[in-house]
This record gives C-alpha cells, structure tokens and sequence, in this order.
C-alpha cells in the first residue's frame, strides 16, 4: 500500500469524526428560531453558515460548498492513480455548476453561484465559458458529459444526474448498489410524479445501470420488477409515488451505514476513503434538511426522523 493511500486513509478518518452527526442534526431542527439554528453551526465544517442573516438558500449552499471543499482537501491527499475516483465524485458538483449555468442563460440577468472545482473539475472551465444554450450544448457533447438532450432544464438534470452516477460507478465497484439504487429513484420520479413518460435521452443515460425494461413501468410495483437486483432495494416499502420521499431517505441511511462500514475497514486505500466521502456527504444532507425544519417551524420532520 502506496504512502499516499495511508495517508488519505488518515485524513479521510479524522474529516469523518468532524461530522455534524444525527443528535447534532436534531438539535438544530428543534431550535427556536433560523437564527438559533445556523448558530449551533458554529465550530462545525458548516461555520461559514453560521453568520448572522444567512438565510435558508444560502446556508444550503454553503452546507454544499464546505462538502466540496472536504472532497477537495481528501483529494489532495491521494496517489495519483485515483485522480479518476476523485472526479467522478466532485461531478456531482460540476452537475449542479452546469445546471446554474444553464438556467443563467436561459434566464440572462438572473444571478447564479457556482462551486469551485478546483483540479476536480472535469470539463467546467470550457463549460462555463459559453455564452448561448447552443455552445453549452456543443461544449457538453465535446465532454465526458455528452449530448444533453433537448435542452430541457430538467431533462438535463436527470441526464447530468445518471452520467455523473455511471461515472462514481465505473471508479468505485463498493458504490454500485448506492449508484445503482439513485438511479432506480431517478427514474421512478420521471416515471411516476412527472407522468410524461421517460424521454429518449433519459433511457439512454440510464441504460448502463438499469436496463432498458424499466421505461415501460406505470407503477412502483412495476418499476420495482424491471429494475435490476442491484436498485430493486431502493423502493423496499415504497407503494406509492407521494412515498418517494422516503425512498431518498432510505437510501441516505444505506449511504451513511455502508460508509461507516467501509471506514470501518483497517487496510488504507480506496474502501475507507469512499467511506468518509459518502458519510461527509449524508452528514450535509441531514443538516440541510434539519435547517429546513428550523426554518418552516415544528421541529425535527419525517425525513429526519428517517435519517436519525
């Protein structure tokens, strides 16, 4: 095992145990105002959110970013040889960079945020420097994205979405069933929320991880069966489209209980790395949402009673 890999390991441990956490979460959803909320993030990775008069949007974003810089600073500590791992897992930043873009140029003068990428970044610089829906288009198609469809804000998220879970797929085999399982919802709220039935670009992206049989499904039941084994999970004691929800939230608990099973692990390399990365990144979903019940009022709600 290479120097490098032994020290990843180390970071990628010692950045787990910095984790906001499940009780953490919940006493941040149970506070008595957002002001009290993003004040317990103070001291935690989250502390740029914890300035007086973030609002909720921004705080989100910022949870997302201090994600990202994590990512970043693991990275840094890796063998050349996983230079791969790394960016496919800070695509999924990229995506979200490539989806603001795109609403700013279908919107011109509508203020946008992007993350910074770094040496994670994949194609963003070219990306980010075209000026029309047109060359944003061609500039993907030149991409390890590829062609994003029809131009559609949210067919280009779903298809940003599937190739960004093919590209974690084909670096991390520990993540298949996660990858595997996002997908499964990816395509269940196209199928059963939206009710339009999936487009050609949609199929096609989701092809590589779960077939082409699921695009003919009208109900959970349906999906469920034409899914492979690998995502079939993902809707366990889903009966209904309004139940969804839940399913996203089963499948952070997988991601978080696989992770620290895999950080678990004594031997350093790629398992207790990608351990740390999917606990850092479900410990920035809990927080967010716990915000969200923060700001609406009420305490902790259903999907954080999930997740705890």
């Amino acid at each position: 095992m290479s120097a490098g890999w032994v020290a990843a390991t180390v970071r990628a441990k010692a950045m787990a145990r910095r984790r906001i956490g499940a009780g953490a979460a919940r006493r941040i959803a149970l506070a008595p105002s957002f002001a009290d909320a993003i004040g317990l993030l103070e001291g935690t990775a989250y502390r740029r959110a914890s300035a007086p008069g973030t609002s909720l949007p921004e705080a989100e974003w910022l949870i997302t970013a201090a994600e990202l810089w994590q990512l970043r600073v693991l990275s840094g500590w890796l063998p050349r040889s996983a230079v791969g791992l790394a960016r496919a897992l800070g695509a999924r930043y990229e995506c979200a960079n490539i989806e603001a873009h795109a609403r700013a140029l279908a919107e011109p003068g509508r203020r946008q945020r992007y993350y910074e990428l770094g040496s994670l970044a994949l194609s963003w610089p070219r990306v980010a420097a075209t000026a029309s829906t047109h060359d944003l288009a061609v500039a993907l198609g030149a991409s390890p994205w590829g062609d994003p469809g029809d131009g559609s804000l949210q067919v280009l998220h779903d298809v940003l979405a599937l190739r960004w879970l093919r590209m974690v797929a084909a670096e991390a085999p520990a993540a298949v069933d996660w990858v595997t399982g996002a997908a499964a919802l990816v395509v269940a709220k196209q199928l059963l929320v939206r009710t339009t039935g999936p487009v050609e670009w949609l199929v096609r992206s989701a092809a590589p991880l779960l077939g082409p049989d699921w695009a003919t499904a009208r109900s959970v039941a349906a999906l469920r069966t034409a899914l492979p084994l690998a995502g079939r999970w993902a809707l366990d004691g889903v009966d209904s489209a309004e139940n969804l929800w839940r399913a996203e939230a089963g499948l952070a608990v997988r991601i978080e209980s696989d992770g620290f099973r895999l950080l678990r692990r004594g031997t350093p390399g790629v398992d207790p790395f990608l351990g740390a990365v999917a606990v850092l990144a479900v410990d920035g979903w809990r927080t967010r949402v716990a915000l969200g019940d923060a700001a609406y009022g009420g305490g902790p709600g259903e999907v954080l009673g999930v997740l705890a």
